[in-house]
């Protein structure tokens, strides 16, 4: 089966496209890499200091040695030879070029969203419009969330472009954003039932 790593800008809808997906095709394992963050950092007792410092949290996780870490976890579980199911891996962390260096893209699909052309004050907006309590974003101040959305904001042509370069799909989630999610999903979909169905041939 094929596997599949949703990947992109921040609070473009990655974690909702990777639930989706995940109710959808109920054998697929689904990966959180801020669980493996988390894990990290509660397991070196570092869980205040993070927790307090999100500059330091946010190099910490956008690191190539976290991003490395991560890709190879997930290898490790797709390239189990026992394993029946396919997984999901979604991030907010990892680089195009990373991704290119250590994934086979015979065997994962990768997918990346972003904001298209939103602008910083606009993505402060979609934050507060659609943050909940689960949101890493819905409780801090203004000053911070604007220095994320600015940093976002900057990301999203750097991002489309080293998708381009590196063949990794890349979806602007900024209008429309259900609709959007919707439509990806039934190509993700449709991507792994193909790849079930040239296994059968094989």
């Amino acid at each position: 089966m094929r596997n599949v790593i949703i990947c992109g800008i921040g609070r473009a809808g990655k974690t909702t496209l990777s639930n989706m997906l995940k109710d959808r095709i109920k054998t697929l394992n689904l990966i959180h890499s801020d669980s493996i963050k988390w894990g990290i950092i509660i397991g070196k007792d570092k869980e205040k200091f993070y927790t307090e410092n999100i500059e330091a949290q946010k190099e910490f996780e956008h690191s190539e040695e976290f991003q490395k870490i991560i890709l190879e976890i997930f290898n490790n579980c797709i390239y189990d030879y026992e394993n029946k199911y396919g997984y999901i891996l979604e991030s907010g962390q990892l680089d195009p070029r990373i991704i290119h260096e250590i994934i086979d893209y015979k065997d994962t699909l990768v997918i990346a969203l972003g904001h298209g052309s939103l602008t910083k004050q606009d993505i402060i907006e979609l934050c507060r419009k659609n943050d909940t309590p689960k949101d890493w974003t819905y409780e801090i101040s203004d000053d911070e969330l604007e220095k994320h959305a600015q940093k976002w904001a900057d990301m999203n042509d750097t991002l489309e472009e080293e998708c381009k370069k590196y063949n990794i799909k890349y979806i602007d989630t900024s209008k429309n954003r259900m609709e959007v999610l919707n439509k990806t999903l039934e190509y993700i979909v449709e991507e792994i039932e193909n790849e079930k169905c040239d296994e059968k041939v094989i």
